[in-house]
């Protein structure tokens, strides 16, 4: 894969270098101090995945995502972790966000997050089908960030029993009871939840496969909840469960 970094810290630019050195597949073939460069290197040489510092000056790193062409997939690094909650409005090409200073294995995470979502991603270009109906094998993170009212919230996935679409929003609905709205559609929520615990059983409902009680012929329950289960989904439901 070919790589930026982007990233106004000398020390930052360095350590990230010497991470990516040590993970197979990286190239890193550009490394940029400001994101006026980066935007110049990248007119004429496309790249797969960009390292992009948020906080940088003239041009901040989301500045520079909202004035891209073609955006290539993201990983944000900041050092203040208010900034990432903005990283989150460009959902379909931001693959994560990392607090500085950058540990080795949440780099690898998130790099092997994007490579996951960018394998999903040509399947369904090449069966006609979307991301989001894919079937991921991958347990990714044990968490996920959301945003939801100006907060970013962490959501440990085993503790996540479905989420539901209504309109433009999506509910997270936790075990203890709380739940979180977010603005996104399902799709995209598909797409950032890389667990093989979790599969999507209606248009509106991705449901962790740990939590299910019952399964009838046309609904499954999670706690007190009934959920519906389309047909479309119902084969790849019951191939997830049936035993070997």
């Amino acid at each position: 894969m070919r790589c930026l970094i982007v990233d106004d810290e000398e020390m930052s630019r360095i350590h990230l270098r010497e991470i990516c050195k040590s993970i197979q597949g990286i190239e890193i073939v550009g490394v940029f101090d400001n994101a006026l460069a980066a935007h110049t290197y990248l007119a004429n040489h496309p790249v797969d995945l960009i390292f992009l510092d948020i906080e940088m000056p003239n041009c901040s790193g989301i500045e520079f995502v909202k004035n891209m062409d073609q955006i290539p997939g993201i990983i944000f690094t900041t050092a203040n972790e208010n900034y990432a909650v903005n990283a989150f409005d460009y959902i379909d090409n931001v693959v994560d966000y990392i607090v500085k200073p950058v540990p080795s294995m949440r780099l690898l995470k998130a790099i092997n997050r994007f490579k996951a979502h960018r394998i999903l991603t040509d399947k369904a270009a090449v069966t006609g089908g979307s991301p989001a109906n894919a079937t991921d094998t991958s347990d990714g993170d044990g968490f996920i960030f959301v945003k939801s009212e100006k907060r970013l919230i962490r959501i440990n996935l085993d503790e996540l029993l479905y989420v539901e679409t209504t309109g433009d929003y999506s509910i997270f609905k936790i075990q203890d009871g709380q739940q979180y709205v977010v603005q996104s559609s399902l799709k995209n929520i598909a797409n950032k939840i890389q667990h093989s615990n979790f599969i999507k059983v209606h248009r509106s409902f991705i449901v962790n496969l740990q939590k299910v009680v019952d399964i009838e012929e046309n609904n499954l329950v999670i706690g007190r909840k009934v959920i519906p289960i389309s047909r479309a989904h119902r084969a790849s439901l019951l191939e997830r469960i049936m035993p070997i």
